[in-house]
């Protein structure tokens, strides 16, 4: 199942992070949307460099060429009616508070926020042609969820800035755009988004994410998770909910994490961190 189309955007997941990926616990740290024209994604390279060295007559003697290297990606994200928690989320902005103390705005800082950032989970559909094979056994019937396979992609990415804002007859979007970065200490996640066996069991990720890699692309049969509630950002818990035997990373005498996450809580009341 490696060669599959990615068709439509259905839901995208942000979570807050810092600098190395680990997932920030707080009350208003994750919320999912749907709320999204276009998550984009483009490579920022360094150029390959050609080494030659000329003799005394002037030909060349020795060639070489060092490969380019993928710094990082621009990433680029168009919101459309989405709750001012969730641009909070990338940038770090103070939120405008009502009378009652709930969001209706936000304003802008001149600091660009590069300590934290989110991890941006992305659910698409398309649908492969090895998505329904013929059943060789009856422990088809054990198989969870609906049948249908999506795309997940996964990126952490900081240094968010607001684009341009333009009032006019049109639809107004916001455009957030900032930098991808590496997550090792995302671990394998605070949640459930892969296929632990044949009968497609909601799990955490297989095996836990590099140093080095950007992005993590792969087919799931793992459904994406419903839309926040109203919209409104939902707590994050690591430390309450990932107790012993379920370890995020694992326990202090070499015990294993855990293969399924705990479910987080769906309330946006305040919540122990």
């Amino acid at each position: 199942m490696s060669v599959f189309p990615v068709v439509k955007g259905i839901r995208l997941r942000a979570t807050k992070i810092n600098r190395c990926g680990l997932p920030i616990a707080g009350e208003a740290n994750r919320i999912v949307t749907d709320g999204f024209v276009s998550v984009g994604l483009t490579p920022v390279m360094k150029d390959a460099n050609e080494l030659e060295q000329e003799n005394a007559e002037g030909k060349v003697c020795v060639m070489d060429r060092t490969p380019p290297i993928r710094k990082h990606h621009t990433v680029e994200v168009v919101l459309c009616n989405v709750n001012t928690g969730l641009i909070s989320l990338f940038n770090g902005w103070s939120q405008v508070l009502d009378y009652d103390n709930s969001p209706i705005g936000f304003q802008d800082s001149e600091f660009v926020d590069a300590d934290y950032g989110v991890a941006l989970e992305l659910w698409t559909g398309g649908r492969s042609d090895d998505d329904c094979p013929a059943p060789e056994t009856d422990s088809i019937f054990t198989k969870q969820g609906t049948g249908m396979n999506y795309g997940y992609l996964l990126i952490g990415a900081t240094e968010f800035t607001l684009g341009n804002i333009e009032v006019s007859a049109n639809i107004s979007t916001f455009t957030l755009s900032g930098i991808s970065l590496a997550m090792p200490q995302w671990g394998r996640g605070p949640y459930n988004v892969a296929g632990t066996d044949e009968h497609g069991t909601p799990g955490r990720l297989l095996t836990p994410l590099g140093d080095d890699a950007h992005f993590t692309l792969f087919r799931t049969p793992v459904p994406p998770p419903e839309v926040t509630a109203g919209a409104e950002p939902l707590p994050l818990e690591i430390a309450t909910k990932f107790v012993a035997p379920d370890f995020y990373f694992g326990g202090p005498n070499n015990e294993p994490a855990a293969e399924i996450a705990p479910e987080q809580s769906t309330s946006v009341a305040s919540l122990a961190v």
